[in-house]
This record gives C-alpha cells, sequence and structure tokens, in this order.
C-alpha cells in the first residue's frame, strides 16, 4: 500500500505524540524527567524532632527530587544530608556516591556548620523535556569552629533514560595547607530506612546461600569482575562472615574504565568511572572495604547512624538507635592519594551515575560505550541522553 508524504508525516506525528516511538537516537518520547522542590522531605521513615539548633536554618524538611516518570527511584538533595544527594527507592532505601571529602577529615560537611545554606547550598539550572541540571555548591568546613577549607562545585545532569552525568572540581581556601585540600571524590554508601539494616535492603545470592550481595566491580573493557558477599553472623545485630570471588583486584585498581555497583534489592545503583571522565588509573585507586589486601578499611558489614541524619555525631548502630535512626554502610571507596594536593585542585572529574537491574550485562555496554567515546566527547549532553536505559 502507498502513502503519500503527507500521511506518512501524519503517521509519524501521532505515533509521536502517543509516545509509541522509539529510534536509535533515544529513549521514547514519553519518558519525562522533573525537578521538584518540598518542605516536607524526611528519610528513612525517621520520625522524631528536628530541634533547632542543630537545624541551623530552621528548614530541615526542604529537599530538591529530580524523578521519572517511568521510573520507580528519585534522586533526592537533602538539607537534612548538606544536601548531598543520592537514590531513594520506593522502600525508603537509597544509595548516595559521597562528595569531595577534607584531607583527614578535617574539612566536611556533615556538620552543624555544613549544613547551613551559606556553605551548602542547590540550584536548578536547567529543567525541560530533554534533562534536568542541578548545581550543588559546598564548602568543607571544620566542624567546631565553621572554617572553610575548600569550596566545591558538582553539576548533576538528568536525563530521561534515568542517567545521571556527575560533574566534579574544588578549590582550595587554604593554599599550601595540607588540610585545605580534598582527595576523596567517590564513595559508594547505601542507606538503610530506620528499623533495616544492609540485610534488609541488599540483594541475595542467587546461590542460595542466605549471603547478602554487597559489591560487584567489573572492568568496562575485559571480563575481569570482582563480587563480595557478606552472611549475617547470627546472634549479631549487623556483624557478618564475608566471601568474595572473580579476578585479582589490582586488575581493575588499573583499569582504563571500571563501573563500581551497589547490588540492592529495588536496583542495582551504580557509578562509572575511568581515564575518559579525568579518573587516571594510574593515580585513581580503588578501596573495596571488606577485605584490608584491597586498600579499604575492613569494615564488612559495618553500619552508621550518623548519616543521612548529619547533625548525629559518627556511631556505629546499636540495639537502640537502630530503632530510631536511618543507617548507612559503606562496601568500597576511592581517593586520589597518588596525586599531590595542587594537582588535584581544579581537575575536573566525570562520572556517570544511575540504577539497573540485576542482570548487570547491559550495564557493561553502556559503560564502554560512554567511555570509550573518549574526553571530548563523556562530557556531550546529548551522547549521554541517547545511551540505552538500564532499568526497564
Amino acid at each position: 500500500m502507498f502513502l503519500s508524504s503527507a500521511v506518512m508525516s501524519c503517521l509519524f506525528a501521532t505515533l509521536l505524540l502517543a509516545g509509541c516511538l522509539i529510534t536509535n537516537s533515544g529513549p521514547a518520547v514519553s519518558e519525562t524527567v522533573s525537578v521538584t522542590e518540598v518542605t516536607n522531605y524526611v528519610f528513612g521513615n525517621y520520625a522524631d524532632d528536628f530541634p533547632s539548633p542543630p537545624h541551623a536554618d530552621g528548614n530541615p524538611k526542604r529537599a530538591i527530587i529530580i524523578s521519572w516518570k517511568n521510573f520507580p527511584f528519585k534522586f533526592v538533595f537533602s538539607h537534612e544530608a548538606s544536601y548531598c544527594p543520592w537514590f531513594e527507592f520506593p522502600s525508603g532505601a537509597g544509595h548516595s556516591f559521597q562528595f569531595f571529602e577534607g584531607n583527614d577529615g578535617w574539612g566536611e560537611i556533615f556538620n552543624r556548620f555544613g549544613r547551613r545554606e551559606t556553605n551548602s547550598f542547590v540550584e536548578i539550572l536547567e529543567h525541560n523535556h530533554k534533562r534536568v541540571h542541578v548545581r550543588w555548591t559546598y564548602f568543607g568546613v571544620e566542624r567546631e569552629t565553621g572554617v572553610r577549607a575548600f569550596r566545591s562545585v558538582e553539576d548533576f545532569w538528568a536525563f530521561p533514560n534515568g542517567h545521571i552525568l556527575r560533574r566534579q572540581t574544588f578549590q582550595t581556601l587554604m593554599p599550601g595547607d595540607h588540610r585545605g585540600y580534598a582527595r576523596e571524590p567517590v564513595e559508594m554508601i547505601g542507606l538503610c530506612p530506620k528499623g533495616k539494616l544492609s540485610f534488609d535492603v541488599l540483594q541475595r545470592n542467587p546461590a542460595d546461600t542466605n549471603e547478602s550481595h554487597a559489591l560487584a566491580v567489573f572492568d568496562a573493557f575485559s571480563t575481569n569482575r570482582y563480587d563480595v558477599f557478606w552472611k549475617h553472623k547470627t546472634n549479631t545485630l549487623w556483624e557478618s562472615t564475608a566471601r568474595r570471588t572473580g579476578c585479582e583486584w589490582k586488575l581493575l585498581d588499573d583499569s582504563r574504565g571500571v563501573v563500581l555497583v551497589t547490588p540492592m534489592h529495588e536496583g542495582a545503583a551504580f557509578c562509572v568511572m575511568g581515564e575518559a571522565g579525568g579518573f587516571g588509573h594510574e593515580f585513581t585507586r580503588l578501596k573495596e572495604h571488606t577485605f584490608k589486601d584491597t586498600g579499604g578499611e575492613g569494615w564488612i558489614s559495618m553500619c552508621w547512624d550518623h548519616w543521612p541524619i548529619g547533625w548525629l555525631d559518627a556511631n556505629s548502630v546499636n540495639a537502640e538507635s537502630f530503632k530510631k535512626y536511618p543507617n548507612h554502610f559503606s562496601p568500597m571507596g576511592m581517593d586520589l592519594f597518588a596525586l599531590r594536593n595542587e594537582d588535584t585542585e581544579k581537575r575536573v572529574f566525570y562520572s556517570l551515575i544511575g540504577v539497573c537491574e540485576e542482570n548487570l550485562e547491559p550495564l557493561q555496554r553502556v559503560a564502554r560505550t560512554w567511555l570509550e567515546s573518549g574526553k571530548n566527547n563523556v562530557t556531550n549532553l546529548e551522547q549521554v541522553a541517547r545511551l540505552p536505559r538500564t532499568f526497564r
């Protein structure tokens, strides 16, 4: 049957408006991303008061929330966490990727000074059918005096396909002073609602070993992969035994590009990072926190209750705080300690963050596509918008 060009154009427009047409250039038109500001946000079923002080600005429930029409998760910048953002799932569990943390922990944002709007604030710079652009500016401050150590700017571009491009940079305010610099820009942090621990929010090992799948790290350019599993110890609150499988850690540590994954029950939160985004393999050190021979802390499944309720002191979860506060755990992080302080300042680092489903193979293809585009193209917003979805 022959159709005239006018009829074909009309049919194309009808399909487009109906959101039924998917082309090779990007996702379905019906997929949308939006951003809103709210004044009633509370994380993880926390139900107690928000006393002031320490709530220095009197707006503890303020949040900027990015959401997607076709995905169940959202991306939240919450005042009570000094606006350090996280993906949040319907159950209230979440996942964050940390921030530029000052050397020796001297310059921080999880304190009463760091949570003030003058030291940490969020701006919505762009909001349309193509993307949302949110800028987070914060000052690493000393917790007792509020002295500013450095200024960091992080940009987040969220796209209808569910991916977020993250840009990080900082500038010292204490030139020549070791305390005025930051060389730990990324950490994988799982967030648990009140009354839940890591074992409640992580995926279970499909081998039916009663283990939680705590971490998966794989090379974007090869078959090298490393997995960590935690098994809850009987009659303990959060302690566990640990097991790992896969390649030698050094093979990933030396890779041109890696994918870090925390496989949570409602979606696997991921971070793609590599040389093309500024994380050169010669100075970027990956630190897996379960086993100490991987450069980490040996925390295994330890949980803390001082974050995301950012005004609490740092405490490991106990039987009482577990019932009252949300808590968090960290399977891995990274650092740039191989660089001099002065060489880290003003560098620009890009990573791709998002959520995928249990099958990680599509994620590896997306990671490789993004990293292989090269240093001049990983920041191309149109290209990131065209990357395939990793959550269906």
